[in-house]
């Protein structure tokens, strides 16, 4: 359950740190790439362990299987999400948006998948 606080602090912290990096050695940071980026990761990793939550009482074979779904499940609606956002004009198509989105995919994998073998390993059940 503390993962489901945990990513978007992390995502937010991390991402933050990278933007005051970009404006200390010059470079514009783009904040709404940045944090358009931010909200579709976070958005599909708190969905991608809903699914590892609900089955956390399971078998351990059944919880492995789930956590897979769960991070197939965070790939397909980023890229959904980040094909909506491009396509409604949010962010531009040719901006800093896709470096930030793949930086942050990749934090909130992390993340997820730090989450689910948490939940997976059973650690999560003996604290109720």
């Amino acid at each position: 359950m503390k993962t489901l606080f945990l990513i978007p602090s992390v995502v937010g912290a991390v991402l933050a740190a990278a933007a005051g990096i970009c404006r200390m050695v010059g470079l514009a940071p783009h904040e709404r790439d940045l944090i358009a980026a931010a909200v579709i990761v976070v958005i599909a990793a708190e969905a991608a362990m809903v699914p590892a939550w609900l089955a956390r009482r399971t078998e351990p074979a059944t919880r492995a299987q789930v956590a897979l779904g769960g991070t197939v499940l965070h790939l397909l609606l980023t890229i959904m999400l980040a094909a909506a956002i491009m396509v409604s004009r949010v962010v531009e198509p040719n901006g800093s948006f896709a470096l930030w989105l793949t930086g942050a995919y990749w934090l909130s994998l992390g993340m997820l998948v730090w989450g689910l073998v948490s939940i997976g390993s059973g650690r999560q059940l003996s604290r109720k």
